[in-house]
């Protein structure tokens, strides 16, 4: 395995972590949206800017240490940190909506 391959293998685990830190980026805006109140005062929509953070952080610089072949790793774990992260906020998330739901 030459040194093209493997620095081709950590881009597309960095694309494959970006595009699951926008979907998951997605979905919660889909869940927020489906399960706020709409009578209420619009608080639930408070949560999408950790959860834009959170993707920016993830994303911007995983993508820039894309190009630099040294840096391909960080721009990885990076990706996948973001990635965890964001999952973690959309469990924390949809188990608030669970617990107000059964109240």
């Amino acid at each position: 395995m030459g040194d093209e391959d493997r620095a081709n293998r950590w881009r597309r685990v960095i694309y494959v972590c970006v595009a699951a830190q926008l979907l998951i980026w997605l979905g919660l805006i889909v869940i927020i949206a489906r399960h706020a109140n709409p009578k209420g005062d619009g608080m639930e929509r408070v949560a999408l800017a950790p959860a834009s953070v959170i993707l920016a952080l993830g994303i911007g610089p995983a993508l820039a240490f894309r190009r630099k072949r040294s840096l391909l790793w960080l721009g990885a774990l990076l990706a996948a940190a973001g990635g965890i992260v964001g999952a973690a906020l959309a469990f924390e998330i949809l188990r608030e909506f669970a617990g107000a739901e059964a109240r």
